[in-house]
């Protein structure tokens, strides 16, 4: 039975449904999602058309009132002073442009009033003008204040990793998903209570404790930035904020078994391509997928000493931490793939999986979507990711010390001293991967 608008995603369904193009500007993505909870098609079916039933309303008043969405409603008074030739807040508007709308106004309040001089005074704009006219007067003669938006650019023009594309595009889907709660608020009027009904709002939507939390972290830092560069009275309304069930919804790491190891490597020595060798670069390295899909095809040492490959940050790829720098012994099926890349590597090439990354970005989240795919019709169901949480499992099963075993993986460590010195070689690294290698 197929139900629109659905389908099964780990024992659960979920509700998908694209947003109209003209409403783009209001959601934080161009599509709603929502966890039924359920398989049952039954119930799905009767959830499925009661959401249907609530979006197709919401997006028809937010097409006939803009003033129902804040966001929407300052977007659209802009719209309108720039119909006239005016700007919100700028010294410089035609006088003579002003005059046009304020004549436009004085006209709706006459016809308002219909001749009544008392009515006439005492009107309040709210009677005879729509909330968009009302908010174009605000933005055209009222001092500009920052927004929470504001507050995000500050934070993007200050922070260290400005330059990096994929943390901005993080921070602004983050602050997406905010505004499209409480609109673009004056930072100075947004509170607490905006802080729960974000939270609230999330949860009601489906969304994991876990991504809620990193969420609320970029906020935090944004508030942060903000009051550091322009309010150093400016406090955080997301500081210290509770979130019902946090940690509860989350589901476990589970590591691949030995079998399910050994039949991933086979399967890949079985398709011998560019994807397939990228899982088995994972497989005996114990690296993030971005660290591997995002390699320079230079960054693979096969002829010295000990074979390895060289994690460092590039344009197109940063590095999650300065841990995450290292030298990583290829081993057992890690080997393997960096020794095929290399054999089917064409002349000029700069990347050792061009399928994936160029001079401006690594595509690991398309590379992720794609691969797990396939490993979930070898069939295992796992996903990428617990290549990583099963390396840290074999190393710990062979007592790795943990300081080399961070080495490897390029966990953080939390040991100030462990930062001393040049750290451990790859010949000491070698010889414990080594131990657990395919």
């Amino acid at each position: 039975m197929t139900i629109k608008y659905t389908y099964p995603r780990g024992g659960t369904t979920i509700y998908q449904r694209p947003v109209p193009k003209a409403l783009h500007d209001r959601y934080p993505g161009k599509t709603i999602k929502k966890v039924l909870k359920t398989t049952d098609p039954v119930k799905v079916a009767r959830m499925v058309a009661d959401l249907n039933r609530q979006v197709e309303a919401e997006w028809a008043g937010l097409l006939a009132s803009p003033e129902s969405s804040p966001k929407a409603l300052k977007v659209h008074a802009d719209a309108l002073l720039r119909s006239y030739g005016l700007a919100p807040h700028a010294p410089d508007n035609d006088p003579r442009a002003i005059e046009l709308l304020h004549d436009h106004i004085e006209n709706k309040l006459m016809r308002f009033a219909g001749g009544d001089e008392r009515l006439y005074q005492d009107a309040d704009p709210a009677e005879y003008l729509t909330a968009v006219e009302q908010e174009a007067g605000k933005r055209l003669h009222g001092k500009p204040r920052d927004t929470i938006e504001d507050a995000l650019r500050v934070y993007l023009e200050t922070h260290k990793k400005r330059d990096d594309k994929k943390f901005a595009i993080y921070a602004r889907r983050a602050f997406a998903t905010l505004t499209a709660v409480a609109g673009d608020k004056d930072i100075a009027a947004f509170t607490r209570a905006d802080a729960h009904s974000y939270v609230k709002a999330a949860l009601d939507n489906g969304v994991k404790t876990g991504t809620i939390r990193r969420r609320i972290g970029v906020f935090t830092a944004v508030w942060g930035a903000y009051r550091r560069e322009r309010d150093p009275l400016r406090t955080d309304p997301f500081e210290r904020l509770a979130i019902a069930g946090d940690g509860e919804d989350a589901k476990p790491r589970v590591p691949y078994t030995a079998d399910q190891l050994r039949a991933l490597y086979v399967a890949c020595r079985a398709k011998d391509d560019e994807r397939r060798w990228i899982i088995a670069m994972l497989i005996d390295t114990g690296c993030r997928l971005a660290e591997i899909a995002g390699l320079a095809l230079a960054d693979i040492k096969l002829d010295d000493e000990v074979p390895h490959v060289v994690i460092k940050p590039h344009p197109w790829r940063s590095l999650k931490n300065a841990a995450s720098q290292r030298t990583v012994p290829l081993v057992g099926a890690s080997l393997w793939a960096a020794q095929r890349v290399h054999e089917r590597a064409v002349k000029g090439q700069r990347f050792a999986f061009p399928r994936y990354t160029n001079d401006t970005e690594c595509r690991a989240t398309a590379a992720s979507a794609a691969l797990v795919g396939w490993v979930r019709r070898i069939p295992i169901d796992r996903v990428l990711h617990e290549l990583r949480h099963t390396m840290a499992d074999r190393l710990r099963e062979v007592q790795c010390p943990r300081a080399i075993q961070f080495a490897i993986d390029g966990h953080a460590s939390q040991d100030v001293g462990d930062s001393y010195g040049i750290g451990y070689s790859l010949r000491v690294k070698e010889e414990w991967l080594a131990k657990v290698a395919l």
